[in-house]
C-alpha cells in the first residue's frame, strides 16, 4: 500500500529514525490506510467521507505520515487540502520539506512551522483540523531530559511517558473540527492509555478507540484514535 512513498535518506534521518521509528512509521500508516483507503469506509460514517481540508502532524519527524494521508485524500478528492507539519527540531522540519519534494506533491499545500507542539496554531487551526497525527516522545524518562530541541526530544517523555502526552492533549480538543474530526496518536502500555481515554472523555467529550496494536522490540505500541462524541 505505502511502498511508493519515498523519504528523504540523510544523516540526520537515520538519526531520526531509529527500528522503532519505522514501526510506528508503518503503524500509522496501516491505520491512515484502512481510515481513507479502504472500502469500509463507504459503509462507516466518519471524516474520510467528509472531505477532509486540513490536517496537522505535531511533531512530524520525516514527515511521512502526511505524505501519506496527501497521497490518499488526492484520490479521493479534488479539493485542495492544506496539511499541517510542526516539529520543535529544525532537523527534522528541513528532512519533512523534502520527504514532501521528492514525492512529487504541491508543496504548496504543505505548511511547516518549527515550533513546540502546536502552540502558535492554537487560533489560526481552532476546531479546524479533520485529520491530526502525533507520535509524542512516549518513553518514560526523568524530567530534566524534557524539552530540549535536540534528538532527545522525539523519545524523552518523562514520568510515565507522558509529559509532553499531556500538554497535547487539551490542545487536541481545541484543533480537532466538528463533528467529525479525528486524532491518531502512538502510545506504549507505560502511558497508561486506559487513562488517557477517561481523561479525554470526561474533560473534553472525545472518545478514545484502539485501532492497531503491535510490538517492536521491547516495546508495545498502540495506535489510539481520538474523535468527539456525537450529539444525539
Amino acid at each position: 500500500m505505502y511502498a511508493h512513498i519515498y523519504l528523504c535518506y540523510t544523516l540526520h534521518l537515520l538519526i531520526l529514525y531509529p527500528f522503532c521509528g519505522y514501526i510506528i512509521s508503518l503503524l500509522l500508516l496501516d491505520c491512515l490506510g484502512h481510515e481513507f483507503d479502504s472500502e469500509q469506509t463507504d459503509r462507516v460514517p466518519n471524516i474520510s467521507k467528509k472531505n477532509p481540508s486540513v490536517s496537522l502532524e505535531i511533531g512530524c519527524g520525516t514527515g511521512v505520515a502526511t505524505i501519506f494521508l496527501a497521497t490518499l485524500l488526492a484520490k479521493k478528492s479534488t479539493e485542495r487540502v492544506i496539511h499541517h507539519l510542526t516539529d520543535i527540531n529544525d532537523n527534522a522540519i528541513r528532512i519533512a520539506m523534502k520527504t514532501a519534494n521528492i514525492n512529487g506533491l504541491n508543496v504548496d499545500c504543505f505548511d511547516f512551522h518549527h515550533c513546540d507542539l502546536a502552540t502558535p496554531l492554537l487560533d489560526s487551526l481552532h476546531e479546524k483540523v479533520d485529520v491530526l497525527i502525533f507520535n509524542p516522545p512516549y518513553v518514560p524518562t526523568s524530567d530534566d531530559e524534557v524539552g530540549s530541541t535536540g534528538i532527545e526530544a522525539s523519545w524523552a517523555g518523562g514520568k510515565n511517558g507522558r509529559t509532553v502526552l499531556d500538554r497535547a492533549l487539551p490542545q487536541i480538543s481545541m484543533l480537532l473540527s466538528r463533528p467529525y474530526g479525528v486524532a491518531f496518536i502512538i502510545t506504549i502500555d507505560e502511558n497508561n492509555p486506559e487513562e488517557i481515554a477517561t481523561i479525554m472523555l470526561q474533560r473534553y467529550q472525545i472518545q478514545v478507540t484502539p485501532v492497531l496494536r503491535r510490538r517492536a522490540r521491547n516495546e508495545f505500541l498502540s495506535v489510539l484514535k481520538l474523535s468527539r462524541l456525537l450529539e444525539s
